[in-house]
């Protein structure tokens, strides 16, 4: 009874099964008991390849070098987005929750770094106006090209992050390169991953051409 409950038998079928239980019927719960197992092992698979992924994550940004402006090689990648324009720093953990409650995929977004904001230049000022997750699925919004990406990681309260922008720009056209799309923002460790301000580390990237 407690097998047939775990498969989604209701009452009724548990007692047609019980009272009329066969070799043939027995082979047929058992594989179908075998295809929730395998299920099962598929889902704990996907779970612990999501965490040990997320555990290097973290570690390599001990690798990371820190305020200063890079060009760095980045590959195509796909991305499910929610288009939403965003007044505080809160609404972004809000917004990624309500874009991957809308998604297939199984994505948590407690310290998710492949999760971010785009931010545009509009009146006059930098606003924040969508937030994405990055996915491997069939399913997708847009893609982040492939090329070369301008890019600046610090570490502490991310309120910086506005004072940025221009002296990112400058630093791109001093080294003989044009902005070639929206600046990116990824908080890669915040307030999921630790209470300590000082540990918090955001990277800003912007898509860059050679002039």
């Amino acid at each position: 009874i407690r097998d047939c409950l775990k498969l989604g038998y209701d009452t009724q079928q548990i007692k047609a099964y019980l009272d009329h239980r066969s070799v043939d019927q027995t082979i047929q719960f058992l594989e179908e008991e075998e295809q929730l197992i395998q299920s099962q092992i598929k889902e704990l698979s996907q779970k612990l390849s999501s965490i040990q992924t997320r555990i290097h994550a973290i570690k390599a940004t001990n690798e990371m070098r820190f305020n200063t402006f890079e060009i760095l090689p980045y590959p195509q990648r796909y991305c499910r987005y929610l288009k939403e324009h965003i007044d505080q720093d809160q609404e972004i953990d809000f917004l990624l929750t309500k874009l991957t409650e809308s998604m297939e995929e199984d994505v948590s977004i407690l310290g998710n770094m492949d999760s971010g904001s785009i931010i545009e230049f509009k009146d006059h000022a930098y606003v924040y106006t969508s937030v994405f997750v990055l996915t491997k699925g069939e399913v997708y919004d847009f893609c982040l090209e492939a090329g070369m990406y301008c890019t600046y990681t610090y570490s502490g309260q991310y309120d910086r992050t506005n004072q940025l922008f221009n002296k990112m720009k400058d630093w791109i056209q001093e080294h003989n390169y044009t902005v070639d799309g929206p600046f990116l923002e990824f908080l890669l460790i915040d307030i999921h991953e630790t209470k300590k301000v000082e540990e918090y580390i955001t990277s800003i990237h912007i898509k860059v051409k050679p002039r």
